[in-house]
């Protein structure tokens, strides 16, 4: 896919805060969540997308609900994907999968990640050339001064002008 690094597409964004909402309240289930990404150029919502899939089962249709139910860590980490989703600020982080699972736990020696079938696992160099890109307790913003100021004004609380 040819993108630019800062490329927004507000509709996308816009389409898949609304879809993370639904799915994390258990509106929809996770078939229906995985079914619904946006088409889009925009890194931020694929990254999102990727990064929630380790949040669901997905060799079962369920909602996030009873043993699905996310912990108050996840949601919290949502809550800040779809506060980002509602910024105007580009996806800086450099492509990798999953990248809202912490790349440095994840990293894994060469040997040990030729036999793992979970591309979950991840070389040093590449988890530090991620983790270089930005404050990663905040990711998906790069800056802990961009999530506050989201999070002291949010899109949607802030009223329609004209």
């Amino acid at each position: 896919m040819n993108h630019s690094d800062d490329f927004i597409d507000r509709e996308a964004r816009d389409r898949a805060s609304q879809i993370m909402r639904d799915f994390i309240s258990g509106k929809i289930s996770n078939d229906a969540f995985a079914d619904a990404c946006p088409r889009t150029e925009d890194r931020a919502v694929y990254a999102i997308w990727d990064t929630a899939w380790l949040f669901y089962d997905d060799f079962k249709e369920h909602r996030l609900a009873g043993r699905y139910r996310l912990s108050p860590e996840q949601k919290r980490a949502c809550v800040r994907w779809i506060l980002f989703l509602h910024s105007d600020l580009p996806y800086v982080w450099p492509d990798i999968r999953f990248p809202g699972a912490d790349p440095a736990a994840r990293v894994e020696p060469s040997i040990i990640r030729r036999f793992l079938s979970s591309l979950n696992a991840i070389g040093p160099e590449r988890a530090a050339e991620f983790l270089s890109a930005g404050h990663y307790p905040v990711w998906p913003f790069q800056k802990k001064a961009d999530y506050k100021r989201s999070l002291n004004a949010p899109r949607l609380l802030a009223g329609r002008r004209g």
